[in-house]
C-alpha cells in the first residue's frame, strides 16, 4: 500500500477510544511494572546462573517498556497520578503469589507459561483492533513489547526444556502453573476482557510478605560453593601478565554479585519516580552484561569458571543494610572512585597495550564506558536516597568502605585460622 505512509485500513473506526485505549495500557504498564519488581525480588533466590542472567535482561525490558508505555498514556489525556493506581485487587494478588516462587520451575512457569504469553496475546490483539492510523504511536509502541515478549518467551521456554533433560520434574511446579492460571482468570485476563470474578481467590503463600534472601544462592550442585571472598583462577602459567589478565577475566564474571545487590536496592527501595527504576535496571543489565564478558573470557580461554567457588561478597554483607546504602557503595564507593586513574582506564589500557588480548579489550573498553554511566546514576540519584547532598553521600561511601574492608579482613583471617 502506498497512500497513507503504507498504514492499512486508515477508514475503519477501529475498537479503541482514547479512554479505553489508555485503560488497557494502565494494565499492560502496571503488568510490566510488576513483572519487573519480581524478577528483582527473584533473582538473588535462584540458582540457575542462566536464570539470573536471563532475569537481568527482562527486568531491564521489561522496565523499558513499562516507562515507555507511561509516556504514551500520558498523550493520551490520562492524568499521571491514574499511573500511581492498580488495575484491580486479584491482579494485584496474582503478582503478590508470583513473587512467592520458590524454585526456579516455578519461576519459569508462572512467567513464561502463564503470565507473559498472555500478555503477548493481548498486546497482539490490540495491534489489531486499535485504529491504525490514528493510533500509531501505540501500534509502535507495542511492536517493539511483543518482540521482546517473544524472544522472552522462546527462551523460557527453552530454559524449562533444559531443566526437564536435567531431570526436574514439571510436576512440581504444575500446582504453581494452576494458581497463577486461576489468579490471572479471576481477573479478567490480561485486558481484564473476561470480566472480573466477583470472588476473589483467597491468599495461598503471600499471606506472608516475600522478603529479599539472606544471601545470594548459587547451584551447588553445578557451581562451586558460594565464598565473601574474592577467588582465583588455579593452575596458571608463572607468567605475571597472564596471571593479571585472567584475574581480570574472573573478576568480571563475579559482578553477579553486584547485580544481585542492585536487585536488592530496586525491590526493597519503594516509592521512587520510575525514572529511578529504569536507571536502575539499565545499571543491573550492564552489570549482568559486564559477568558475562567474564563467562565468555574465560571460556575462550578454555578455563572452567563453573566449578571454582562464586563470589557473594557484593551481595550477602549488605544485605541487612539500607537500600541507600547499598546503592551508595557500589556507585559512589567503588564506580565514581573506578573514574579514577588508575581505576577503568588502567584496565583497559592493560588489556590493549600489554595483555595485547583483543577480546578483553573491546569488553573493558565498554566496562569502562558504562561505569561512567553508573557513577553518573549514583551521582543523580543517591542524595535523592537520603535527602543529603552529594558531598554527605560519599563521606557514608568511605565510611561503608572502611567497614567493608574491616569485615573482608576478619572473614580473610577466619580462612587462615579455619575459624568461621
Amino acid at each position: 500500500m502506498i497512500s497513507y505512509a503504507g498504514i492499512a485500513n486508515p477508514f475503519g473506526t477501529g475498537t479503541y477510544s482514547v479512554e479505553m485505549n489508555s485503560k488497557l495500557l494502565r494494565r499492560y504498564r502496571y503488568i510490566h511494572e510488576q513483572l519487573f519488581f519480581c524478577a528483582a525480588g527473584q533473582l538473588p533466590a535462584r540458582e540457575n546462573w542462566h536464570l539470573k542472567a536471563a532475569l537481568g535482561k527482562h527486568l531491564y525490558e521489561d522496565a523499558e517498556a513499562a516507562g515507555s508505555l507511561r509516556r504514551r498514556i500520558q498523550e493520551l489525556r490520562t492524568s499521571p497520578m491514574l499511573l500511581q493506581k492498580q488495575p484491580n485487587v486479584t491482579l494485584a494478588l496474582l503478582f503478590e503469589e508470583l513473587i512467592h516462587a520458590r524454585s526456579d520451575l516455578e519461576l519459569l512457569v508462572g512467567v513464561y507459561r502463564v503470565v507473559k504469553p498472555a500478555l503477548l496475546k493481548a498486546v497482539t490483539q490490540h495491534m489489531t483492533d486499535t485504529q491504525q492510523l490514528v493510533d500509531y504511536p501505540t501500534v509502535r509502541l507495542l511492536k517493539a513489547l511483543s518482540s521482546d515478549l517473544r524472544e522472552q518467551i522462546a527462551w523460557g521456554e527453552g530454559m524449562i526444556e533444559t531443566l526437564q533433560q536435567e531431570g526436574e520434574s514439571l510436576e512440581l511446579a504444575a500446582e504453581f502453573e494452576n494458581r497463577i492460571t486461576g489468579y490471572l482468570d479471576a481477573a479478567g485476563g490480561i485486558s481484564g476482557e473476561q470480566g472480573t470474578s466477583t470472588h476473589v481467590p483467597a491468599r495461598w503463600r503471600s499471606g506472608k510478605v516475600y522478603e529479599m534472601p539472606k544471601q545470594a544462592i548459587r547451584d551447588v550442585k553445578k557451581m562451586g560453593t558460594p565464598t565473601m571472598g574474592r577467588t582465583a583462577v588455579p593452575n596458571l602459567p608463572e607468567d605475571p601478565l597472564k596471571i593479571r589478565l585472567i584475574g581480570m577475566m574472573k573478576a568480571r564474571q563475579e559482578e553477579m554479585s553486584a547485580v544481585e545487590n542492585l536487585a536488592s536496592v530496586i525491590y526493597d527501595q519503594k516509592l521512587m519516580p520510575w525514572e529511578f527504576y529504569e536507571d536502575l535496571a539499565r545499571h543491573l543489565w550492564d552489570e549482568v552484561r559486564h559477568a558475562l564478558f567474564g563467562q565468555a573470557a574465560l571460556e575462550a580461554e578454555g578455563i572452567d569458571w563453573m566449578s571454582l567457588r562464586q563470589y557473594v561478597g557484593g551481595y550477602d554483607p549488605l544485605i541487612e543494610k539500607l537500600p541507600a546504602q547499598r546503592y551508595a557503595l557500589l556507585s559512589i564507593g567503588f564506580e565514581e572512585k573506578a573514574m579514577r586513574r588508575p581505576g577503568k582506564i588502567a584496565e583497559y589500557e592493560f588489556c590493549r597495550d600489554e595483555a595485547k588480548h583483543p577480546l578483553m579489550e573491546r569488553f573493558q573498553d565498554y566496562d569502562w564506558a558504562d561505569e561512567v554511566t553508573h557513577a553518573a546514576f549514583g551521582r543523580k540519584w543517591t542524595p535523592e536516597l537520603f535527602g543529603e547532598d552529594l558531598d554527605y553521600v560519599r563521606q557514608v561511601a568511605d565510611v561503608e568502605l572502611a567497614e567493608r574492608e574491616k569485615l573482608f579482613q576478619a572473614w580473610a583471617k577466619q580462612q587462615e585460622t579455619g575459624t568461621q
